[in-house]
């Protein structure tokens, strides 16, 4: 290595160069070697997939009512609606069937059912009552999915549907409070 005051010199082989050039070349092969190693590229695609299945859930609010047997309803029948609601998926197809309740009478069926408010207790008095699918209360609502309603909307939202109840007249009971419960189901 040469110097001198203001210079420093090196000599490599039979090249001699400044000290500041020295360090300049080999920061540019530095460079052009990393880069060379950066270079290449391979690519792959990547295929992502959501499924959304069919879902619903369903919800009710029953009937709450008065029931007089002596004046008010021993000519006219004491008719009342409640309702259940479905959330399904766009696209579903739901179908809500009603049960036959809990205090069936004798002879009841899925297709035709019986249904009783029971006063409980050991000895249970009952008050019969139907549920339909139509204002009017001529289609009776079952457990079968010839006599549930037409198809309800499935949107993705809540979509409540009317259950039209009807406690005939003519009746007579215990004064006490009277209970029944119904299943509701939706298939999609």
């Amino acid at each position: 290595m040469w110097s001198g005051p203001d210079k420093q010199v090196v000599a490599i082989g039979r090249f001699v160069m400044k000290k500041s050039t020295q360090g300049f070349i080999l920061m540019v092969v530095s460079a052009c070697s990393a880069a060379g190693a950066f270079a290449a590229t391979a690519t792959a695609t990547m295929t992502n997939t959501v499924t959304i299945a069919n879902n619903c859930s369903i919800a009710t609010i029953g009937f709450t009512t008065t029931y007089d047997p002596i004046v008010t309803n021993a000519s006219a029948n004491q008719d009342v609606t409640a309702s259940v609601t479905t959330t399904c998926t766009p696209g579903a197809a739901p179908v809500i069937t009603l049960g036959q309740g809990a205090n069936a009478n004798t002879g009841s069926t899925d297709s035709v059912p019986l249904r009783r408010v029971s006063s409980g207790g050991g000895t249970p008095t009952y008050l019969s009552y139907s549920l339909f699918s139509d204002s009017g209360r001529t289609t009776t609502w079952g457990n079968t999915v010839a006599t549930a309603p037409a198809t309800v909307n499935a949107t993705g939202t809540a979509t409540p549907v009317t259950i039209y109840a009807r406690v005939p007249s003519g009746q007579t009971g215990i004064a006490t409070t009277y209970t029944d419960t119904v299943v509701a189901t939706v298939t999609f």
